[in-house]
């Protein structure tokens, strides 16, 4: 596996492991069965040009700076459901982690994890890792993810991972930019990894309000 897939899949275990849909049955649904009803669905990218692969969870990072993070995504397994992994021919991927909890104070414990110094800590320590010795350097900042649309979401989180210096064999040429980010609307929590060449995906907005508004009209 390359620089570049590697560090696609450490900010998407980071951050949000940091985040087709099935119809919901006409019984009272389980909080897991919301959440798989509520993930990303190709139809809600842009253009045609996509493929989905199942997601394969990467194993948990040991660092001790991932401990809080890792604590809160083992605790939240059963409440969750991931999409799969999108990917088109330009060299763009993203990926959609939802959960849903039994209360508004635990999705709110929840996403705080990813707001304390140590998750950003866990995410930059890890890219150096995964970076050692290639010759690239990759550097993690914290993204404003405020702006929405009011009533949109209740809280959110997000980073932000930008690659340079990849050698030619191992996808070298534009700097990478990974984008993580999760929402919070009510008990639930969404959370969104993208990764794109040349800048930030720009239609993540387009997909990210497409995926809150199933989710909150799918907790009702």
């Amino acid at each position: 596996m390359n620089s570049t897939r590697r560090a696609t899949a450490l900010v998407a275990v980071s951050v949000i492991a940091l985040v087709g849909a099935i119809a919901a049955p006409a019984f009272a649904a389980s909080n897991q069965q919301i959440a798989k009803a509520s993930t990303l669905m190709v139809s809600d990218l842009s253009g045609t040009d996509w493929t989905a692969t199942p997601h394969k969870k990467s194993p948990d990072s040991t660092l001790p700076s991932c401990a809080p993070t890792n604590r809160v995504n083992n605790a939240a397994r059963k409440n969750g459901a991931h999409s799969p992994d999108f990917a088109n021919s330009a060299g763009a991927q993203i990926t959609n982690t939802v959960y849903v909890f039994p209360s508004v104070t635990q999705a709110k414990a929840y996403l705080a994890a990813f707001k304390l110094p140590t998750a950003q800590e866990c995410l930059q320590q890890s890219l150096d890792q995964k970076l050692e010795g290639s010759g690239a350097t990759g550097t993690v900042t914290a993204l404003e993810v405020s702006g929405a649309p009011k009533g949109t979401f209740d809280d959110g989180v997000g980073y932000q991972a930008v690659l340079t210096g990849l050698p030619a064999d191992q996808g070298g040429g534009a700097d990478q930019y990974f984008e993580a980010v999760a929402f919070r609307t009510g008990r639930a929590v969404s959370g969104f990894t993208t990764t794109n060449p040349g800048a930030n995906y720009p239609d993540t907005p387009k997909f990210v309000l497409a995926d809150l508004a199933r989710l909150k009209k799918n907790l009702k």
